[in-house]
């Protein structure tokens, strides 16, 4: 096999200088000490940030289930992530051991159910299930009963004496 000349090779090019690296000291501000860099290690995760997931098996009764009932609807209304699980987990408690208490707010706490089930963060969607469980494993079938609808009463008079009370 013959080989080919190098006369029709491509003709060379003079080298192309290269770039000089530019080298640049980052001098920090002390107002950049606040700002995460990209190129720095993230901070690690808070302790408070952890949530553990309790089987119903575990959940312990509340010791004052009273005075607790009225911070529950405030923990379910908070913009707190982590304060949001916790009172989901207190709804659990209640649910299984102080079902009477709860009853009068079921309707809120379910309300809070279904948005918390939707929120991306997994560790709030998976309490909200592990919560909606518990739910309707003690009420069961009250959760699909209609509830009835709040009267309203009218007093029309007459004009003869008595009054005609309209229940709409």
């Amino acid at each position: 096999m013959a080989l080919r000349s190098l006369d029709n090779a491509l003709p060379t090019t003079p080298e192309r200088p290269k770039k000089q690296v530019k080298v640049a000291v980052s001098i920090q501000k002390q107002s950049d000490f606040g700002v995460n860099d990209e190129n720095k290690a993230p901070l690690p995760p808070t302790a408070d940030a952890t949530i553990d997931y309790i089987s119903s098996e575990n959940l312990k009764a509340m010791p004052d289930p009273e005075t607790q009932i009225t911070g529950l609807t405030e923990g379910l209304d908070s913009k707190d992530w982590a304060k949001v699980c916790e009172s989901l987990n207190d709804a659990r408690r209640f649910a299984l051991y102080h079902s009477a208490l709860m009853a009068p707010i079921l309707e809120k706490v379910m309300l809070v159910l279904v948005k918390a089930m939707k929120n991306l963060r997994s560790a709030l969607s998976k309490t909200s299930i592990m919560a909606s469980t518990d739910i309707f494993n003690t009420f069961g079938d009250e959760l699909l009963q209609p509830r009835p609808a709040p009267t309203t009463h009218t007093r029309v008079g007459t004009g003869q004496g008595w009054d005609l009370i309209l229940t709409l």
